[in-house]
Protein backbone atom coordinates (compact mmCIF):
# COMPACT_ATOMS: atom_id res chain seq x y z
CA UNK A 1 0.00 0.00 0.00
CA UNK A 2 1.34 3.27 -0.62
CA UNK A 3 2.05 5.88 2.01
CA UNK A 4 1.87 9.81 1.84
CA UNK A 5 5.25 11.30 3.47
CA UNK A 6 4.68 12.10 6.68
CA UNK A 7 3.77 16.07 7.32
CA UNK A 8 3.97 16.70 3.37
CA UNK A 9 0.28 17.40 2.58
CA UNK A 10 0.22 19.98 4.61
CA UNK A 11 3.07 21.90 2.71
CA UNK A 12 0.86 21.65 -0.13
CA UNK A 13 -0.46 25.27 0.29
CA UNK A 14 3.49 26.87 0.34
CA UNK A 15 4.43 24.84 -2.99
CA UNK A 16 1.16 24.96 -5.19
CA UNK A 17 0.03 22.02 -6.72
CA UNK A 18 -1.64 19.87 -4.48
CA UNK A 19 -0.38 16.51 -5.94
CA UNK A 20 -0.93 14.03 -2.89
CA UNK A 21 -4.72 14.01 -2.62
CA UNK A 22 -4.77 13.32 -6.00
CA UNK A 23 -1.97 10.21 -5.39
CA UNK A 24 -4.39 8.79 -3.16
CA UNK A 25 -7.29 8.84 -5.54
CA UNK A 26 -5.10 7.11 -8.41
CA UNK A 27 -3.07 4.87 -5.84
CA UNK A 28 -5.57 1.64 -6.69
CA UNK A 29 -4.29 1.27 -9.91
CA UNK A 30 -1.22 2.16 -9.65
CA UNK A 31 1.69 -0.28 -11.47
CA UNK A 32 5.55 -0.69 -11.42
CA UNK A 33 7.55 0.22 -13.44
CA UNK A 34 6.17 4.06 -13.23
CA UNK A 35 7.03 6.85 -15.41
CA UNK A 36 6.27 10.42 -14.22
CA UNK A 37 6.04 12.87 -17.39
CA UNK A 38 7.38 16.17 -16.44
CA UNK A 39 6.51 18.33 -13.08
CA UNK A 40 8.26 20.69 -11.52
CA UNK A 41 10.82 19.34 -8.77
CA UNK A 42 8.78 19.07 -5.53
CA UNK A 43 5.47 17.65 -6.93
CA UNK A 44 7.52 14.94 -8.61
CA UNK A 45 9.60 14.40 -5.39
CA UNK A 46 6.56 14.10 -3.16
CA UNK A 47 5.23 11.42 -5.57
CA UNK A 48 8.60 9.66 -5.79
CA UNK A 49 8.62 9.49 -2.08
CA UNK A 50 5.24 8.31 -1.73
CA UNK A 51 5.90 5.63 -4.57
CA UNK A 52 9.39 4.30 -4.47
CA UNK A 53 9.22 1.76 -2.04
CA UNK A 54 7.22 -0.13 -4.30
CA UNK A 55 8.54 -0.60 -7.71
CA UNK A 56 11.10 1.15 -10.33
CA UNK A 57 10.27 4.59 -11.09
CA UNK A 58 11.52 6.76 -14.34
CA UNK A 59 11.31 10.51 -14.32
CA UNK A 60 10.94 12.33 -17.45
CA UNK A 61 11.93 15.50 -17.83
CA UNK A 62 13.04 17.95 -21.10
CA UNK A 63 15.29 20.59 -18.87
CA UNK A 64 18.58 19.74 -17.40
CA UNK A 65 17.97 22.65 -14.97
CA UNK A 66 14.63 21.22 -13.99
CA UNK A 67 15.93 17.80 -13.80
CA UNK A 68 19.17 19.15 -11.39
CA UNK A 69 16.47 20.85 -8.82
CA UNK A 70 14.60 17.22 -8.87
CA UNK A 71 17.73 15.33 -8.03
CA UNK A 72 18.27 17.49 -5.46
CA UNK A 73 15.09 17.12 -4.48
CA UNK A 74 15.02 13.40 -4.19
CA UNK A 75 18.67 13.59 -2.57
CA UNK A 76 17.01 15.64 0.27
CA UNK A 77 14.47 12.91 1.02
CA UNK A 78 16.85 10.01 0.54
CA UNK A 79 14.67 8.28 -1.82
CA UNK A 80 15.72 7.15 -5.62
CA UNK A 81 14.30 7.86 -8.87
CA UNK A 82 16.05 7.40 -12.42
CA UNK A 83 15.69 10.96 -13.58
CA UNK A 84 15.78 11.03 -17.79
CA UNK A 85 16.20 14.55 -19.42
CA UNK A 86 15.17 14.13 -23.33
CA UNK A 87 13.79 15.86 -26.19
CA UNK A 88 11.39 14.02 -26.13
CA UNK A 89 9.64 11.60 -23.88
CA UNK A 90 9.14 7.99 -26.86
CA UNK A 91 13.02 8.42 -26.38
CA UNK A 92 13.11 6.63 -23.36
CA UNK A 93 14.21 3.23 -23.95
CA UNK A 94 12.10 1.40 -21.35
CA UNK A 95 8.33 0.86 -21.33
CA UNK A 96 6.22 1.13 -18.36
CA UNK A 97 3.17 -0.52 -16.90
CA UNK A 98 1.69 3.07 -15.73
CA UNK A 99 2.45 6.52 -16.42
CA UNK A 100 1.45 9.49 -13.90
CA UNK A 101 0.92 12.79 -15.72
CA UNK A 102 0.94 16.06 -12.93
CA UNK A 103 -0.82 18.52 -14.99
CA UNK A 104 -0.83 21.93 -13.69
CA UNK A 105 -3.39 24.50 -15.27
CA UNK A 106 -0.87 27.77 -16.32
CA UNK A 107 0.74 24.68 -18.74
CA UNK A 108 1.24 25.26 -22.57
CA UNK A 109 -1.76 24.07 -24.06
CA UNK A 110 0.34 22.48 -26.91
CA UNK A 111 2.44 20.88 -24.57
CA UNK A 112 0.49 18.83 -22.39
CA UNK A 113 -1.34 17.53 -25.65
CA UNK A 114 2.21 16.39 -27.24
CA UNK A 115 2.88 14.47 -23.48
CA UNK A 116 -0.27 13.05 -23.64
CA UNK A 117 -0.37 11.45 -27.18
CA UNK A 118 3.78 10.37 -26.46
CA UNK A 119 2.92 8.90 -23.14
CA UNK A 120 0.97 6.31 -25.15
CA UNK A 121 4.21 4.73 -26.82
CA UNK A 122 5.77 4.19 -23.63
CA UNK A 123 3.43 2.33 -22.19
CA UNK A 124 3.10 -1.76 -22.17
CA UNK A 125 -0.10 -3.19 -23.77
CA UNK A 126 -2.52 -2.49 -21.84
CA UNK A 127 -0.69 -0.30 -19.62
CA UNK A 128 -2.22 2.65 -17.89
CA UNK A 129 -2.03 6.36 -18.01
CA UNK A 130 -3.16 8.71 -15.40
CA UNK A 131 -3.46 12.10 -15.44
CA UNK A 132 -3.52 14.31 -12.07
CA UNK A 133 -4.93 17.48 -13.32
CA UNK A 134 -5.38 20.38 -10.84
CA UNK A 135 -8.24 21.93 -12.71
CA UNK A 136 -11.45 21.32 -11.06
CA UNK A 137 -13.30 20.29 -13.49
CA UNK A 138 -11.42 19.53 -16.01
CA UNK A 139 -12.92 20.10 -19.92
CA UNK A 140 -10.44 19.64 -22.28
CA UNK A 141 -8.26 17.08 -20.60
CA UNK A 142 -11.16 14.11 -21.13
CA UNK A 143 -11.63 15.03 -24.64
CA UNK A 144 -7.68 14.45 -25.24
CA UNK A 145 -7.65 11.47 -23.52
CA UNK A 146 -10.48 10.14 -25.51
CA UNK A 147 -9.18 11.06 -28.55
CA UNK A 148 -5.72 9.04 -28.09
CA UNK A 149 -6.51 6.16 -25.81
CA UNK A 150 -10.17 5.42 -27.20
CA UNK A 151 -11.80 5.72 -23.43
CA UNK A 152 -10.87 7.71 -20.65
CA UNK A 153 -12.67 6.88 -16.63
CA UNK A 154 -12.46 9.92 -14.75
CA UNK A 155 -12.56 9.63 -10.70
CA UNK A 156 -14.96 11.82 -8.83
CA UNK A 157 -13.26 14.98 -8.72
CA UNK A 158 -12.61 16.57 -5.19
CA UNK A 159 -10.81 19.97 -4.24
CA UNK A 160 -7.63 19.58 -5.43
CA UNK A 161 -8.30 18.67 -8.61
CA UNK A 162 -9.44 16.07 -11.43
CA UNK A 163 -7.97 12.11 -12.09
CA UNK A 164 -8.52 10.74 -15.05
CA UNK A 165 -6.85 7.70 -16.65
CA UNK A 166 -7.13 5.68 -19.67
CA UNK A 167 -5.16 2.44 -21.20
CA UNK A 168 -3.20 1.74 -24.09
CA UNK A 169 -4.69 -0.55 -26.84
CA UNK A 170 -3.97 -1.41 -30.15
CA UNK A 171 -1.53 0.19 -31.83
CA UNK A 172 -0.91 4.45 -33.11
CA UNK A 173 1.32 6.14 -35.24
CA UNK A 174 3.35 9.15 -34.11
CA UNK A 175 2.98 12.38 -34.58
CA UNK A 176 5.33 15.58 -33.90
CA UNK A 177 3.74 18.03 -33.08
CA UNK A 178 5.28 21.01 -34.35
CA UNK A 179 5.43 24.52 -36.84
CA UNK A 180 7.55 25.77 -39.28
CA UNK A 181 7.90 29.61 -39.77
CA UNK A 182 9.50 32.36 -41.69
CA UNK A 183 11.36 35.21 -39.86
CA UNK A 184 13.39 38.04 -41.75
CA UNK A 185 15.45 40.76 -40.30
CA UNK A 186 16.92 43.74 -42.23
CA UNK A 187 17.62 43.44 -45.39
CA UNK A 188 18.65 39.91 -45.13
CA UNK A 189 17.19 36.85 -46.37
CA UNK A 190 14.16 34.53 -44.96
CA UNK A 191 14.95 31.63 -42.98
CA UNK A 192 12.54 29.11 -42.13
CA UNK A 193 12.54 27.76 -38.33
CA UNK A 194 11.26 24.60 -37.36
CA UNK A 195 9.28 25.21 -33.45
CA UNK A 196 7.77 22.73 -31.46
CA UNK A 197 5.82 22.70 -28.08
CA UNK A 198 8.08 23.48 -24.77
CA UNK A 199 10.64 25.30 -26.51
CA UNK A 200 10.81 29.28 -26.75
CA UNK A 201 9.28 30.40 -28.98
CA UNK A 202 6.37 28.10 -30.57
CA UNK A 203 4.56 28.93 -34.40
CA UNK A 204 6.26 32.87 -34.68
CA UNK A 205 9.18 34.62 -33.85
CA UNK A 206 8.62 36.71 -30.78
CA UNK A 207 8.59 40.59 -30.51
CA UNK A 208 11.35 40.93 -27.75
CA UNK A 209 13.36 38.60 -29.77
CA UNK A 210 13.10 40.65 -33.36
CA UNK A 211 13.85 43.96 -31.02
CA UNK A 212 16.94 41.98 -29.52
CA UNK A 213 18.49 41.16 -33.11
CA UNK A 214 17.54 44.44 -34.67
CA UNK A 215 19.45 46.66 -31.80
CA UNK A 216 22.37 44.52 -32.00
CA UNK A 217 25.71 45.38 -33.29
CA UNK A 218 27.08 42.22 -34.76
CA UNK A 219 29.77 43.03 -37.64
CA UNK A 220 31.91 39.79 -39.88
CA UNK A 221 34.09 37.58 -38.07
CA UNK A 222 32.32 37.95 -34.65
CA UNK A 223 31.41 35.10 -32.13
CA UNK A 224 28.08 35.15 -30.93
CA UNK A 225 26.70 33.21 -27.93
CA UNK A 226 22.69 33.12 -27.97
CA UNK A 227 21.81 32.63 -24.14
CA UNK A 228 18.57 31.03 -23.65
CA UNK A 229 18.54 30.40 -27.71
CA UNK A 230 15.04 28.32 -27.78
CA UNK A 231 14.30 27.45 -31.38
CA UNK A 232 17.91 29.13 -32.48
CA UNK A 233 16.40 32.79 -34.44
CA UNK A 234 18.72 34.71 -32.69
CA UNK A 235 21.88 33.19 -33.54
CA UNK A 236 20.93 31.99 -36.90
CA UNK A 237 19.64 35.71 -38.01
CA UNK A 238 23.02 36.81 -36.16
CA UNK A 239 25.06 34.44 -38.29
CA UNK A 240 23.84 36.72 -41.34
CA UNK A 241 25.95 39.05 -40.43
CA UNK A 242 28.73 37.64 -38.05
CA UNK A 243 29.42 35.41 -41.48
CA UNK A 244 31.69 32.24 -41.83
CA UNK A 245 34.49 34.11 -40.57
CA UNK A 246 32.80 34.66 -37.29
CA UNK A 247 30.86 32.05 -34.99
CA UNK A 248 27.86 31.02 -33.16
CA UNK A 249 27.09 29.00 -30.17
CA UNK A 250 23.70 28.25 -29.59
CA UNK A 251 23.18 27.34 -25.19
CA UNK A 252 20.07 26.54 -23.46
CA UNK A 253 18.57 24.14 -20.45
CA UNK A 254 16.18 22.86 -22.49
CA UNK A 255 17.72 19.69 -24.57
CA UNK A 256 14.56 20.13 -27.17
CA UNK A 257 15.40 23.43 -27.77
CA UNK A 258 19.07 22.55 -28.29
CA UNK A 259 18.38 19.74 -30.90
CA UNK A 260 15.90 22.12 -32.38
CA UNK A 261 19.01 25.14 -32.58
CA UNK A 262 21.44 22.52 -33.89
CA UNK A 263 18.82 21.42 -37.05
CA UNK A 264 17.24 24.89 -37.47
CA UNK A 265 20.96 25.94 -38.02
CA UNK A 266 21.95 23.10 -40.35
CA UNK A 267 18.99 24.21 -42.28
CA UNK A 268 19.64 27.48 -42.76
CA UNK A 269 23.35 26.86 -43.89
CA UNK A 270 25.52 27.87 -40.81
CA UNK A 271 28.94 26.61 -40.80
CA UNK A 272 30.47 27.48 -38.19
CA UNK A 273 28.03 26.66 -34.88
CA UNK A 274 28.16 24.66 -31.74
CA UNK A 275 24.45 23.84 -29.78
CA UNK A 276 25.41 22.86 -26.01
CA UNK A 277 23.04 21.64 -23.63
CA UNK A 278 23.74 22.82 -20.03
CA UNK A 279 22.25 24.29 -16.96
CA UNK A 280 25.23 26.29 -16.51
CA UNK A 281 27.36 27.73 -19.13
CA UNK A 282 29.63 24.67 -19.65
CA UNK A 283 32.06 24.27 -22.79
CA UNK A 284 32.47 28.40 -23.36
CA UNK A 285 35.95 29.57 -22.42
CA UNK A 286 36.26 33.11 -20.83
CA UNK A 287 36.94 35.75 -23.20
CA UNK A 288 35.86 33.58 -26.21
CA UNK A 289 32.49 35.84 -27.07
CA UNK A 290 32.72 38.91 -28.69
CA UNK A 291 28.32 39.30 -28.40
CA UNK A 292 26.12 37.50 -25.82
CA UNK A 293 22.41 37.77 -27.34
CA UNK A 294 20.60 37.09 -23.74
CA UNK A 295 16.76 36.33 -24.06
CA UNK A 296 15.39 35.21 -20.52
CA UNK A 297 12.08 33.97 -19.93
CA UNK A 298 10.04 37.69 -19.25
CA UNK A 299 7.52 36.05 -16.71
CA UNK A 300 10.27 33.79 -14.95
CA UNK A 301 11.21 35.12 -11.47
CA UNK A 302 14.37 37.63 -12.45
CA UNK A 303 17.16 35.54 -10.98
CA UNK A 304 17.02 33.74 -14.37
CA UNK A 305 18.00 37.34 -15.51
CA UNK A 306 20.63 37.97 -12.82
CA UNK A 307 22.64 34.42 -14.21
CA UNK A 308 22.79 35.23 -17.42
CA UNK A 309 24.09 38.83 -16.98
CA UNK A 310 26.78 37.73 -14.25
CA UNK A 311 27.70 34.53 -16.29
CA UNK A 312 28.18 36.84 -19.38
CA UNK A 313 30.52 38.57 -18.11
CA UNK A 314 33.53 36.46 -18.07
CA UNK A 315 32.80 34.90 -21.53
CA UNK A 316 33.00 38.24 -23.02
CA UNK A 317 36.19 39.46 -25.24
CA UNK A 318 37.67 42.74 -23.99
CA UNK A 319 35.10 45.22 -25.74
CA UNK A 320 32.40 42.49 -26.33
CA UNK A 321 28.90 44.03 -26.25
CA UNK A 322 26.16 42.23 -23.92
CA UNK A 323 22.56 42.53 -25.20
CA UNK A 324 19.46 41.38 -23.25
CA UNK A 325 15.52 41.89 -23.97
CA UNK A 326 13.46 42.39 -21.46
CA UNK A 327 9.85 43.65 -19.89
CA UNK A 328 11.06 45.21 -17.03
CA UNK A 329 14.44 47.22 -17.64
CA UNK A 330 13.24 48.99 -14.14
CA UNK A 331 14.42 45.71 -12.76
CA UNK A 332 16.79 44.76 -15.06
CA UNK A 333 19.35 47.45 -15.94
CA UNK A 334 20.58 47.84 -12.13
CA UNK A 335 21.37 43.94 -12.92
CA UNK A 336 23.11 44.98 -15.87
CA UNK A 337 25.03 47.96 -14.07
CA UNK A 338 25.80 46.35 -11.29
CA UNK A 339 27.98 43.74 -13.31
CA UNK A 340 28.82 45.90 -16.78
CA UNK A 341 28.79 49.09 -15.37
CA UNK A 342 27.15 51.80 -18.17
CA UNK A 343 23.83 50.61 -19.17
CA UNK A 344 22.07 51.93 -22.73
CA UNK A 345 18.22 51.09 -23.11
CA UNK A 346 16.09 51.16 -26.27
CA UNK A 347 12.68 50.22 -26.16
CA UNK A 348 11.17 48.82 -29.35
CA UNK A 349 8.34 46.64 -30.20
CA UNK A 350 7.06 47.06 -26.28
CA UNK A 351 10.41 46.04 -25.26
CA UNK A 352 13.30 47.10 -23.33
CA UNK A 353 16.80 45.83 -25.06
CA UNK A 354 19.67 46.66 -22.28
CA UNK A 355 23.32 46.86 -23.76
CA UNK A 356 26.74 47.05 -22.47
CA UNK A 357 30.27 46.92 -23.16
CA UNK A 358 32.92 44.42 -21.35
Amino acid sequence: MLRLPPGRADRWCEIGMKILPLLELARPRLQFPLCIILGSPRPVADLVQACAEHGPITCYQMDLFQAQRLQAELDARNVQATIQTLPDLWDLTETFAAAIYPMQTMGERELKLDMLEQAFHILKPDGILLTLSETNPEILCPKWHKKIYGKVSIAPAIDEGTVLWSYRTGERERRRHELNFHARVGDFPSMNFRSRPGVFTYGDMDHGARALVEVADIGPGMRVLDLGCGTGTNGCIAWQRCGPDGAVTFLDSNVRAIALAEQNAQANGLTQFRAIASPQFDGIGSGSIDVVLANPPYHANLSIARQFIEASRPLLAVGGRFYLVTKTPNKVAPMVEEVFGEVITDHRRGYAVLSALA
